[in-house]
């Protein structure tokens, strides 16, 4: 299975879970197993693409679809991480799971129409393959765990666009690892381009000031 096939298997997985969980079967037990499992997926989801596919692809010209991608995954971690907080049967979770499934549909659908397409049509079919084998190592690994608790450490700043090393055998086990612990400086790099981006803006913004005053005196 290739990477995109691979995202778009998970893409199908967790409309169904949410479609599962807003249909209001099930008795308690399986309603928390259904949302622990679409936890845990998105973690997942986000995760291979932030450590493996975006940092491939961002070299096709996709620099600024990626960087408005780890925005939204920003703001879908932040609303799974209001739900992880909220309990199952209260009309506050309700709202925040269809607050959560709104936002990832809605990033969904971006990939589908602006990254996709560009990826099939410009990178290698044997570098999506064997792109694929690594997120599938990596998604391995991370299902041995929890990793819809590692999600709160994720919503400071959207995770930067960081190569990391090609997995073998040994790197395939300990990079989710090593994404876990890094998690919080990687997020402090994010934060800080965000800010120099803000800073920049501003700057950018008085020097037009400047120049159009001189202009009219």
């Amino acid at each position: 299975m290739n990477a995109i096939e691979l995202l778009e298997t998970q893409h199908n997985d967790i409309d169904e879970l949410f479609m599962r969980l807003e249909r209001g079967g099930g008795g308690g037990e399986e309603r928390q197993r259904w949302f622990d499992d679409l936890a845990d997926l998105l973690a997942i989801h986000a995760s291979i693409e932030e450590m493996h596919f975006y940092p491939t692809v961002k070299a096709i010209d996709t620099q600024e679809v990626l960087e408005h991608s780890t925005e939204e995954h920003l703001g879908i971690k932040r609303k799974l991480s209001a739900c992880l907080a909220s309990k199952l049967d209260s009309d506050g979770f309700k709202k925040r799971l269809t607050a959560l499934k709104n936002e990832v549909q809605h990033h969904v659908g971006e990939e589908r129409s602006e990254l996709f397409p560009v990826v099939k049509r410009l990178v290698d079919g044997d570098l999506l393959e064997a792109l694929g084998q690594e997120m599938t190592s990596t998604m391995a690994e991370l299902q041995k765990g929890r990793p819809r608790f590692d999600v709160p450490l994720q919503t400071i700043a959207p995770m930067p666009l960081q190569e990391l090393p090609a997995q073998g055998q040994i790197s395939s086990q300990v990079m989710p690892r090593i994404s876990r612990l890094l998690a919080l400086p990687l997020q402090a790099v994010g934060a800080v381009q965000h800010a120099r981006a803000l800073v920049g803006g501003f700057v950018e913004g008085v020097r037009r000031g400047l120049v159009r005053r001189k202009r009219e005196a």
